[in-house]
């Protein structure tokens, strides 16, 4: 008995390279495969040990903790003085008091 072969319908899937594009201008760079390798390594790697601010959110960018004495003063220091919060947020034993949003 032959076996019945059946083309498969054509693919509405976008090509490759559209993708490509749309994911660099997401990233904010251009559609070269350089800068676009180099952006996303970057974001990458950040978010793997990134230090984000446990009342806001804000991702630290850089060094680890680097900035947060200046935002926590500049944007939470009503909530909890720094020279407490820091020691919490340290050691990741911080609890924002706002509610889930």
């Amino acid at each position: 008995m032959p076996m019945k072969t059946t083309k498969a319908p054509p693919s509405t899937e976008k090509p490759q390279i559209e993708k490509f594009r749309e994911a660099a201008h997401e990233l904010e760079t251009d559609d070269r495969e350089e800068a676009f390798d180099a952006k996303l390594r970057r974001i990458a790697s950040s978010r793997l040990d990134a230090k984000v601010c446990p009342e806001c959110g804000h991702f630290f960018q850089g060094n680890g903790w680097d900035g947060i004495d200046a935002h926590w003063r500049a944007r939470h220091d009503h909530v909890m003085p720094y020279a407490e919060a820091w020691p919490l947020i340290k050691s990741g034993q911080y609890e924002s008091n706002k509610k889930a949003r």
